[in-house]
């Protein structure tokens, strides 16, 4: 796996408290959809490096991002 994913999954983990064979215990997950917008995120980041290598010549780079972010439901 991408070592980039790697840290954007222990970047999503969330401590949780539940019953396990009646016992209550802590245990850590993976907030789903904290890793999901934490991977648009990254992704759109990525548009908009380009959008700036480019000098705004090729806006597309820009709305690709916002469009991409609108498309999944990830707030700006």
């Amino acid at each position: 796996m991408n070592e980039r994913i790697k840290l954007l999954a222990e970047l999503s983990k969330t401590p949780k408290t539940m019953m396990v064979d009646g016992v209550l215990q802590s245990v850590v997950t993976i907030d789903a959809e904290r890793f999901a917008e934490l991977i648009v995120d990254e992704c759109c980041l990525k548009l908009l490096d380009m959008d700036e290598k480019t000098n705004g010549r090729h806006n597309y780079y820009k709305h690709a991002a916002l469009e991409l972010k609108r498309h999944v439901g990830v707030k700006e």
